[in-house]
């Protein structure tokens, strides 16, 4: 797709000077106006798109994403990536900034980082992505009557959301190991609340945590185990510190080590990658003695073979940067729910012989 940027490049110009050509701005002159046109037309590109236009009439001509953590936990979870490729591939956005706001997820009084850009006017709009229903950040956005839709949560009243049903894809989740005949099960959950805890959790810490898509994922959880007869006292559950590899590893050796599960649920595919490395530098088959199921298909998870739940991660991103569009535009939106699939690979299998 042909883009301001490109025919600014290719005419020798400012990529200002060609957008000014295009809204009749005096700030050109006719000559390098219609040297702009043309050079435009032998491109193919004919002109700003209403969405990117409505933007800058009168705004900054920037979009934020807002994600909990640092930007380097950010672009070292493939999940987040594939959110952020599919904001980007909206076509209404080619000529839009797009500007990552990292978001201290222990939330403080709202006065980080993030906050002057947020609301001092350097955006037009923001997609926020799995930030606690109670963060003061949430709460600043919506008084300013910022744009804004939600990735999974926040789930606040009047704020758009784009999500899948975690309650369910949960259940199938756990529900795929008990149809195997396992029973000593383990969790590995990424963090439940503002503060890492990592280490062993009680259930009820799941079911008052503000990360709204790890209490629903924990609730279909809880759901399945209760249809198959298994108390949910008797599966352990070991909280990591955050979504990356380090704390994987550590959530996974404490569990194996302590528990011995013939099974472990992953919310995330990467804290699943990290159990499949621990089981192997400890000489543990999969799936033989252990099975391993994990939550995204990022594409890690096709390379090692991993059983897993599917959410369309890259349409969610631009669904969510379409909501976030119209709303710019003032038009109205209200949800969208995505289905998930669950893949079964290699990691799987029949629960081992008890004893």
């Amino acid at each position: 797709m042909v883009t301001m940027k490109d025919v600014a490049a290719a005419a020798g110009v400012s990529q200002a000077s060609v957008s000014y050509a295009y809204s009749g701005s005096q700030r050109v002159s006719a000559v390098r106006r219609e040297h702009i046109f043309a050079v435009a037309a032998s491109l193919g590109y004919t002109g700003p798109n209403i969405a990117g236009s409505s933007l800058r009439l009168g705004r900054i001509g920037a979009v934020g994403v807002l994600i909990p953590g640092s930007l380097s936990l950010a672009v070292e979870d493939p999940s987040t990536m594939l959110l952020v490729r599919g904001i980007v591939e909206v076509g209404e956005l080619a000529d839009v900034a797009l500007t990552l706001l990292p978001v201290d997820p222990q939330r403080g009084d709202g006065n980080g980082a993030v906050k002057p850009a947020v609301l001092r006017g350097l955006v037009d709009g923001v997609v926020i992505h799995c930030l606690p229903d109670d963060h003061p950040v949430v709460e600043a956005v919506r008084a300013r009557g910022i744009p804004a839709v939600a990735i999974d949560s926040p789930r606040v009243p009047h704020l758009p959301y784009v999500t899948v049903d975690h309650r369910q894809a949960g259940a199938e989740q756990m529900d795929h190991l008990l149809r195997l005949g396992h029973r000593r099960i383990g969790v590995i959950t990424d963090r439940l609340g503002p503060l890492p805890s990592p280490g062993h959790r009680y259930w009820a810490d799941a079911e008052t945590s503000k990360e709204t898509y790890l209490r629903e994922r924990l609730a279909g959880y809880r759901d399945a185990l209760s249809d198959h007869g298994v108390r949910v006292s008797d599966v352990a559950l070991i909280e990591a510190a955050d979504i990356d590899m380090p704390s994987g590893l550590a959530a996974a050796d404490m569990l194996i080590r302590e528990f011995a599960p013939s099974a472990i649920v992953a919310t995330s595919d990467v804290h699943a990658v990290a159990a499949l490395k621990v089981l192997s530098s400890n000489g543990i088959a999969v799936p033989d003695a252990v099975s391993v199921i994990g939550f995204d298909d990022a594409p890690i998870a096709d390379l090692v073979g991993l059983t897993t739940i599917r959410q369309p991660l890259r349409d969610k991103g631009r669904t969510a940067a379409k909501m976030l569009l119209d709303l710019i535009a003032g038009r109205s939106r209200r949800r969208s729910i995505m289905t998930t699939e669950l893949i079964v690979r290699s990691t799987t299998g029949p629960a081992p012989p008890r004893g």
